[in-house]
């Protein structure tokens, strides 16, 4: 599960709690932008295992780790998927480790966009997620609701249900075997 840099970060821990209790296997990779919302420290203890970071991008081994990820995933769920994440994919960009794991052949890619309404309704982000659509990657949500800014109106721009993602991951893994 990759995490990035926006307000709806705070849930990831949940998100992987409900996706573990499924039964799935977590490694997390965070953007650094991630932090900002939540701690290192609750996503390695959500996921059961260390959180992996631009920090920890080249392993001992000299395995780079993107690669290393992108090999041992079966999904790649982004949560919350950022529209500077999805722009960074759709434009092939692999400057983090998440990016670059998402470029380097991951099996599957399931976003879950969060941001404020105008971001989403952006004809740049429309166009990025039609061109992830167009590769195969797949979608859950937004949802439409509150946002977590107080000057929001409600709006489609949230993340989606904890559930809504564990049956859309499900999905995903379902339709591939």
């Amino acid at each position: 599960m990759g995490v990035t840099g926006g307000i709806a970060a705070y849930k990831a821990p949940g998100v992987i709690r409900r996706l573990r209790e499924a039964g799935c296997e977590i490694r997390a990779a965070a953007t650094d932008a991630a932090f900002r919302f939540v701690p290192e420290e609750t996503l390695a203890i959500a996921a059961g295992n260390p959180v992996r970071t631009d920090r920890t991008w080249w392993e001992e081994s000299g395995r780079v780790e993107h690669v290393s990820l992108a090999r041992w995933a079966d999904l790649i769920l982004v949560a919350p998927a950022t529209a500077d994440a999805m722009a960074r994919a759709a434009i092939g960009l692999g400057d983090d480790l998440l990016s670059a794991t998402v470029l380097a052949g991951a099996k599957r890619v399931l976003w879950a966009p969060a941001m404020n309404p105008e971001m989403w309704d952006n004809p740049a982000t429309k166009r990025n997620v039609e061109t992830l659509k167009s590769w195969g990657h797949r979608f859950v949500g937004p949802a439409e609701g509150l946002m977590a800014s107080a000057e929001e109106q409600p709006g489609v721009g949230r993340l989606a249900d904890e559930a809504e993602i564990v049956a859309a991951v499900e999905e995903a893994l379902a339709a591939a075997d």
